[in-house]
């Protein structure tokens, strides 16, 4: 700023005034911005890389979440089942199946997985239904057996008894030929005469009720069955271990086979509710051998043995198959010991299979 000096015509005074200079004119900038537009555009390119990087970790945390949380719940349930299995208070009925593992990858169980194949060759999955049937015939047969033994003990026990009673009538028939005044006791012959008429009318009831219960006829009845069931097993065994090559021909093993299949699954013997218990009891409890008799997956027998699985125990992709105790094995191994124990005192713990992932390492097949 620099100050001008005025005259003033009347007073003759100088009055001093400050006049703002103009600025000088500055070199104006040349208009090159690109480096900016880089920058910005670096900037924007790096935000929207770190949104990408941030809602891929936000997926990767949800998903993370959801494992975590799907995985405690199931811990929980099996928390609470213990639980409730420990203190004998569990409400669950008899027929849910609280045991089977979570995730289980079953081979060859889904039928919707199978790809239409109307070759005459030979695959796992066709052998693998063939195998199928096999089990269920092996279970006809070793029920059916127990049953057939069971009857003819009955029928043995029963006509034994009446040889026995027989024998005895015999005896008191010559016993009764002893005259009066020789009698040992008093009013011998009428007491003769009476264990004569108990021994005749035990040996004719006794002979009715065998008549009735039908034990010949299904003494023959179920043996016939059972000798034709064990050919077709055999037969369908061997058939079925051979190579694909020296097998029968799909089509014709079908053809042989199937209706021989369907008679003897369809037409086995009625047993009673309560007999097919006691065999499955016996066959549980005091034959345990006849179950799984060499370890292989094949001849381990159904039910007692589930469906084919990859062992939960191995992560690789070439895991072996195998085949679990299930339920039906579980309700069957109890004794009435254990019942007692594990309802009232909580105890004895019956171990059980197809056991949930954590526990599959501690337990065995």
């Amino acid at each position: 700023m620099s100050k001008n000096k005025f005259i003033d015509a009347e007073s003759g005074s100088t009055i001093s005034t400050s006049v703002a200079e103009e600025p000088e004119p500055e070199p104006e900038p040349e208009p090159v911005r690109e480096p900016k537009l880089e920058l910005n555009s670096k900037v924007s390119l790096d935000i929207n890389i770190d949104d990408e990087d941030n809602n891929k970790s936000d997926e990767d945390i949800i998903n993370e979440l959801k494992r975590n949380i799907s995985r405690n719940s199931h811990e929980i349930a099996d928390l609470k089942i213990n639980k409730q299995l420990d203190s004998g208070t569990s409400n669950a009925s008899e027929d849910s199946n609280v045991t089977t593992p979570r995730k289980i990858n079953y081979i060859y169980a889904n039928i919707f997985d199978e790809k239409l194949d109307n070759s005459n060759d030979w695959t796992d999955v066709k052998r693998y239904r063939f195998q199928k049937c096999l089990w269920k015939l092996k279970y006809n047969r070793i029920v059916s057996s127990f049953y057939l033994n069971n009857l003819k003990n009955k029928e043995h026990k029963w006509s034994w008894m009446i040889i026995v009673i027989s024998t005895l009538t015999s005896g008191l028939t010559v016993a009764n030929n002893v005259d009066e005044s020789n009698a040992p006791i008093d009013n011998y012959n009428t007491y003769v005469n009476i264990l004569l008429t108990v021994s005749s009318m035990s040996t004719s009831l006794i002979a009715a009720w065998i008549k009735k219960q039908m034990f010949i006829e299904k003494i023959n009845e179920i043996d016939k069955y059972l000798t034709e069931l064990n050919s077709l097993c055999e037969d369908l065994e061997i058939q079925l271990s051979l190579l694909n090559i020296d097998r029968l021909k799909y089509n014709d093993f079908k053809e042989k086979y199937i209706p021989q299949l369907t008679q003897y699954l369809s037409n086995n013997p009625i047993i009673p509710p309560l007999e097919w218990k006691r065999c499955i009891r016996e066959i549980t409890l005091d034959y345990p051998e006849l179950l799984n008799m060499d370890d292989s997956e094949d001849n381990k027998l159904w039910p007692w043995y589930g469906d084919l699985i990859t062992d939960p125990k191995n992560l690789d992709k070439d895991a072996p198959h195998v085949r679990f105790r299930t339920n039906f094995y579980r309700r069957f191994k109890k004794t009435p010991k254990d019942k007692y124990l594990s309802t009232c005192c909580g105890k004895k713990q019956m171990k059980v299979v197809y056991d949930c992932e954590h526990d599959c390492e501690k337990n065995n097949p």
